[in-house]
């Protein structure tokens, strides 16, 4: 209990990626170019391009932009194991890590659970923190984030 609460706090504080913004873009352009070539009708065609068009919107307000209720603009994980989120609102959410986060040193998905909000993710790759902080997230994930989870 002791080497927990000497641990510091990790403040993390992402900016927007442009890999994470050419990666959606190639992946949106992708799905609309096999919607294009589909054989269905043309309103087929068009509920289709309007929903990975609205989907591309949103994702990149969310993600890259930093807009919307969805969005978290800054987070903390506090030496407990407990993580305060700041959304892009101005609200300040609890949350705990999930066991079906993705860690790799090319891309991170923070998947979180709120007691009032429910899920909320972060995704980051290498030019969203800087390469200290990315690294100190990695370790601490990797050594913690199991310990944290087993004591639910």
């Amino acid at each position: 209990m002791s080497l927990k609460k000497s641990v510091p706090p990790l403040q993390l504080e992402p900016r927007s990626s442009r890999h994470l913004a050419l990666i959606m873009l190639f992946l949106h352009g992708v799905a609309l170019s096999a919607i294009a070539v589909l054989s269905a009708p043309a309103w087929v065609h068009l509920a289709l391009s309007l929903a990975v068009i609205l989907n591309f919107y949103s994702t990149f307000s969310v993600h890259i932009l930093g807009r919307g209720k969805l969005a978290i603009l800054s987070m903390v994980w506090n030496g407990e194991g407990d993580w305060n989120l700041l959304t892009a609102t101005g609200e300040s959410l609890t949350a705990r890590l999930q066991d079906n986060s993705y860690v790799n040193p090319y891309l991170v998905i923070l998947n979180f659970l709120t007691p009032k909000h429910g899920r909320r993710s972060v995704i980051l790759l290498p030019d969203s923190l800087d390469r200290p902080t990315m690294k100190k997230l990695l370790t601490r994930i990797r050594h913690e984030g199991n310990k944290n989870q087993s004591e639910d």
